[in-house]
């Protein structure tokens, strides 16, 4: 029988797990600084799974990020999806009247594209994904269905973000804190597609989860903004930021999750097997 303790922390799990979320990532922000620790969603889920699930969790956590074997096609889904919908909404930019994209990362250095989506898996996706995918994410759709478990990780996913809206220099801030619910509604759509792919990969934490979530950063620093290479890299270098070609964005991927909800009748690629992790 499991001490009472650990049926506690079970029973509390995504609430320990958002608590711990902020007090972790949020730390440079409420100590007086800017900002936040990017660490501190995959830092957090790691913990509860360790405290709820034991061995058996983390091991199972550690198998789901290296499950790689999920066939080309969604490997394909995860690094081109989100820049296929992202060259849609540069069209439907473009019939609204708004600048064609500078392409200047590609324009300057194409051939950096490989080592710049390496080296910004280190940042957003790992100190993310053990987090998002990989504990809350289970855990919601364990009780509830996969598109509303989809919806409640977008919200505190955007919500997570919100530092970032204080912070001079920053995307988010350019974004603005007024057009915060619109960056929810971005992060609610995103975070659909990913549970789609994760599901649909057998619960691929490295596909669905890490792999998927830095090509949607890739391609949006690469389309949305004058990015290069070079300027990633230079501290205090601020890309030119196209709002109207985001917010078109936003509107082609609420469209594609809409129509992924109806294909999937809600369940996103979710099989019952599933249920029993984490």
């Amino acid at each position: 029988m499991e001490a009472s303790p650990r049926i506690f922390l079970k029973q509390h799990s995504l609430t320990l797990f958002i608590l711990l979320t902020v007090l972790i990532s949020w730390f440079p922000w409420y100590t007086g600084g800017s900002g936040f620790f990017v660490f501190g969603p995959s830092i957090a889920g790691v913990i509860v799974v360790a405290l709820t699930m034991g061995k058996a969790g983390m091991q199972d956590l550690g198998q789901r990020a290296l499950r790689w074997r999920v066939g080309w096609r969604w490997w394909m889904v995860a690094l081109f999806f989100s820049g296929i919908l992202l060259t849609i909404a540069i069209g439907i930019n473009l019939m609204m009247g708004g600048a064609m994209p500078s392409f200047a990362f590609f324009r300057e250095g194409w051939y950096w594209a490989p080592v710049y989506f390496l080296l910004t898996l280190i940042g957003g996706p790992l100190g993310e994904e053990f987090g998002w995918r990989g504990f809350a994410l289970p855990n919601l759709q364990r009780k509830w269905n996969p598109t509303l478990a989809g919806i409640i990780i977008g919200t505190l996913w955007g919500l997570w973000h919100l530092p970032l809206f204080f912070q001079a220099g920053s995307l988010h801030a350019e974004i603005g804190l007024q057009l915060l619910p619109v960056y929810v509604i971005g992060e609610i759509a995103l975070a659909v597609i990913m549970t789609w792919v994760y599901n649909s990969t057998g619960g691929s934490l490295l596909v669905g989860g890490i792999i998927l979530h830095n090509a949607d950063n890739f391609w949006a620093s690469t389309l949305i903004t004058d990015e290069t290479f070079q300027a990633a890299f230079q501290g205090g270098v601020q890309s030119q930021f196209d709002m109207q070609l985001y917010l078109v964005g936003i509107a082609v991927s609420v469209v594609a999750i809409i129509v992924i909800a109806w294909a999937t009748k809600g369940q996103l690629g979710f099989s019952g097997t599933q249920k029993g992790k984490i």
